[in-house]
Formats: C-alpha cells, sequence, structure tokens
C-alpha cells in the first residue's frame, strides 16, 4: 500500500501556554480516596490514611540508658574516688530479662543499656565511674535521682496523637509505628497509572527488530517515573495504529485511575488517539507551546485522566516530568515534587523558538552547564543530562557563560 494515502494531516486547532496546561492538570487532580492496609515494610514512601494514637507506653518500662550499675541514690551519698561507696553485687540484667527481686539497701544489679530498672533502684551509675572487685562494687560518683534512666512512657505516653493522617511515612515514623507494636497501618492507595505506546514500528525490547521498528522506551521510562512519585504503575504490550485496537486498550483501562499512552498525538494522518478519546470522553487540551513536548493530550475518559503523550522519547519524558509528576503526587497525596537546583553558567550558546517555552537538558561540570539536547527521538538528551534549564517563549538565543538555574532530575551522588 502506499504511503501516498497517509499525506493529510491535521494541525493542532489550539495551542495553549505551559502556565494554563499546568492550570488545567492541576485542576483535574483529584486525591485517592481508596484506603488499603500496608505491613510495616512496604510503609515507607506511602500516606497515612487516618490518626495513630499510642496504646501502649514507650518505654514499657523504667529502663537503663547506660551500662553500668542499678543503685539505691541514698548508697552514694558522698561517694568520690578518694572515698567510694561500696555496694553488694547481687544480680545481672540484660536487655529482655525481667528483674527476679528487689534492690535492698546496700546492694547494686549490673545493668545494660535497656535493661528494666529493678524494684527499689532510682540512678544508674556509669560502669566507667565504678570499680569492680569480685561481688563488690566502688562506687566512685555520687548518683543523682533517676540518673541515665528513661521512664515509663517517656517516649510516647499511652493516648499520645504519634501520627496525624496525612503524612508521608519515613523511615523514623515507620520505627515509631514498630515501637508501638504495630504490624499493619491504614494508607491512602497509590493512583494506578495504566503506561502503554502506541505505533505500529514499536515492538518489545528483547524481540527481533527490522528496518523500520524501534524499540518500545517510553513505557520503561514513564514506568520508573511513574514509581518514583508515588503512582502504581500498570505497564502494557504495545498498541498498534488502529482505531479497534486502541480502543479496545482504552476500554480495558477503565478502571485506572489514570491512562498515559505515548505516541499518536500528534497531527499526521495515523495518529488516533484524539478520535479514540473523543469518542469516549473529553479532550481538555490538545498541543502546548511548549519544546519538546508540543503534541501533548490531556482529556478525561469517565473518570479515568489521559495524558497523551508524544512518541518521541525525549518529549515524553519531559512533560513526564513537567506535567505528569505533579498529578500522580497531588492524586497520591504526596507534597509536590522539588527538585534539587543548582547555578551553573552556559558552556555554549543556546537558540530557542520565540513562540515556545524550552526545557534544554544539560550535563553540570562544576559550575560550568553544558547542552546535551540532540533532537526529541534521541533518549539520550535525558540520559546523558542531570538536569533542565528553562527558556521562557520569547527569550530568543543565551550566549556562553549565561547563569541558569538547572533543575535536577535526580540528587547527585546518591
Amino acid at each position: 500500500m502506499s504511503n501516498a494515502i497517509y499525506g493529510r494531516m491535521r494541525p493542532f486547532a489550539h495551542v495553549i501556554t505551559l502556565d494554563e496546561a499546568r492550570a488545567i492538570v492541576a485542576n483535574a487532580a483529584r486525591p485517592i480516596t481508596r484506603v488499603e492496609p500496608v505491613t510495616l515494610l512496604d510503609a515507607p514512601g506511602r500516606v497515612l490514611a487516618e490518626e495513630v494514637h499510642a496504646a501502649i507506653n514507650v518505654p514499657a518500662f523504667d529502663r537503663a540508658m547506660m551500662d553500668g550499675y542499678a543503685v539505691r541514690m541514698a548508697d552514694t551519698k558522698g561517694a568520690s574516688a578518694a572515698a567510694p561507696a561500696r555496694l553488694q553485687l547481687v544480680d545481672a540484667l540484660f536487655a529482655g530479662a525481667a528483674p527476679e527481686r528487689a534492690l535492698a539497701p546496700g546492694e547494686c544489679v549490673e545493668i545494660a543499656t535497656g535493661a528494666p530498672i529493678p524494684s527499689g533502684a532510682d540512678a544508674v551509675v556509669m560502669v566507667e565511674e565504678t570499680e569492680r572487685h569480685d561481688q563488690a562494687v566502688h562506687i566512685r560518683t555520687a548518683a543523682r535521682e533517676r540518673q541515665h534512666i528513661a521512664p515509663q512512657g517517656s517516649d510516647i505516653h499511652i493516648g499520645d496523637l504519634v501520627l496525624r493522617a496525612g503524612e508521608v511515612l519515613s523511615a523514623a515514623k515507620v520505627g515509631a509505628l514498630a515501637a508501638l507494636g504495630l504490624a499493619r497501618v491504614p494508607v491512602y492507595a497509590r493512583p494506578r497509572v495504566v503506561i502503554f505506546s502506541t505505533g505500529n514500528e514499536v515492538v518489545e525490547p528483547g524481540q527481533a527488530s527490522t528496518a523500520a521498528s524501534v524499540y518500545d522506551v517510553n513505557r520503561f521510562t514513564l514506568t520508573a517515573l511513574v514509581s518514583a512519585h508515588g503512582g502504581h504503575p500498570q505497564p502494557r504490550p504495545p498498541v498498534s495504529d488502529d482505531l479497534d485496537a486502541l480502543g479496545r486498550a482504552f476500554d480495558e483501562a477503565c478502571d485506572a485511575d489514570v491512562l498515559v499512552c505515548s505516541g499518536g498525538s500528534s497531527v499526521g494522518e495515523r495518529d488516533l488517539l484524539l478520535d479514540v478519546i473523543r469518542a469516549r470522553g473529553d479532550v481538555l487540551f490538545h498541543g502546548i507551546a511548549v519544546k519538546p513536548g508540543k503534541p501533548t493530550a490531556f482529556a478525561r475518559v469517565g473518570s479515568t485522566i489521559l495524558f497523551g503523550m508524544p512518541g518521541n522519547p525525549t518529549s515524553c519524558l519531559t512533560n513526564g516530568y513537567v506535567l505528569l509528576v505533579p498529578l500522580l503526587r497531588a492524586m497520591a497525596r504526596l507534597p509536590p515534587w522539588m527538585p534539587a537546583t543548582v547555578r551553573a553558567r552556559l558552556g555554549t550558546r543556546v537558540s530557542s523558538p520565540p513562540d515556545r517555552h524550552q526545557f534544554y537538558p544539560v550535563r553540570v561540570d562544576g559550575d560550568v552547564a553544558t547542552p546535551v539536547f540532540k533532537g526529541s527521538g534521541d533518549i539520550t538528551s535525558l540520559s546523558q543530562a542531570d538536569g533542565y534549564f528553562e527558556i521562557p517563549a520569547g527569550s530568543g538565543s543565551m550566549e556562553v557563560g549565561t547563569e541558569v538555574v538547572v533543575r535536577l532530575f535526580e540528587v547527585r551522588g546518591a
């Protein structure tokens, strides 16, 4: 079949600004209300769905904060290196062992950090301030009442509000949950994100390629991005440029919170994405005045939010960072992504289309930012970049030595 039948193009009806696109995406974001229990091992990074109040004291008993000897403060009154108090050693306590007897006047108990304080003792003397002589212990300093003792409930008391709903569970917060003895915790569900690439030319990595095929890149970059920003990715195989195939792929993803497909969002005769969307829902915008990433569509199909990303890998991933990430984090109830930034000076002159906001990927070496953008279809434009800087519409060229603010994709050195 001749390629001539695919010569008709369907230009963008209306291209909006980046700020307009961001506002539309932000307005469409609805925080997930589903709640699910997860184990503490799966809790880091998740968002707590309910307040957590303490049902127990932490610590559950008075415990030693130092290795040494549990004593009665009165027995050490006036003790010094020159005139130590002499106490009788009657027991040894280690973490996990309960005291078997109360401490009587003139006695002491060897005690390890974390072990429970025996009844009758009201201080712990560090081992460095003592001297052992068989079953006699010489105390070389007078103890203060409650010295080196963590009281029962001193960390968390029964009834305390330990964590609030909506908090992102860090390692330390998961530790607090573990200290309360909780095995599972209710968290908000992550947004379900179906991801697939479209195009007759797209084949799976690992399969044999032809002279006219390309390996699927976007499904993997988008899956990694979604995982890193609070989503639950559900990648699917590539879908051919066919109305029926695209329709089935859409219908099979109708239970997703977000559908992200790449390719088919441009203006070619075979770019059928908009036809499929309009038959099922509402297109909120198609076309953004940015470079790369102009042919981006955003829509709602029922309760599912849809991104039609450009097929070119750099365009797709760039708009993933700029538009998809803020949407996902809002839906996942995560705080806005605030990438680390560095200031650097351009190593080469760059230019930008006057009518588009450009994202320019760069490699940062010391205080020099070296542009690495090759083209929208080149994944190395981003894989070799540390981050990007922005050139607002109408800025034109930027000369060598111009200071730019580079937003880093990842924490450098991590």
